[in-house]
């Protein structure tokens, strides 16, 4: 869990970071997606990055409603028509 700072600022954790491969520096995209927000590096931009991430993420809300689900693959196949 983060808590937003009175300047609307948070933190992400240092296993978060590593495990996304954020260094500092690096620019992260925002996105909201039906009432949730998704922040993902911009270099994650190549087909294979943005395969490789659906697949670690395939299942891991399990009691999160299917519309939802379906609204991030949608909106990672949109980021990734995009870029490529």
């Amino acid at each position: 869990m983060i808590k937003v700072s009175s300047k609307g600022q948070i933190v992400l954790p240092a296993k978060l970071r590593k495990k996304a491969c954020i260094k500092k520096g690096d620019i992260l995209i925002v996105n909201p997606v039906g009432d949730k927000v998704v922040i993902e590096p911009l270099n994650k931009s190549k087909k294979e990055d943005w395969q490789q991430i659906l697949e670690e993420t395939a299942g891991i809300w399990p009691h999160v409603d299917s519309k939802y689900v379906e609204e991030l693959r949608l909106a990672a196949q949109k980021r990734l028509e995009e870029t490529l």
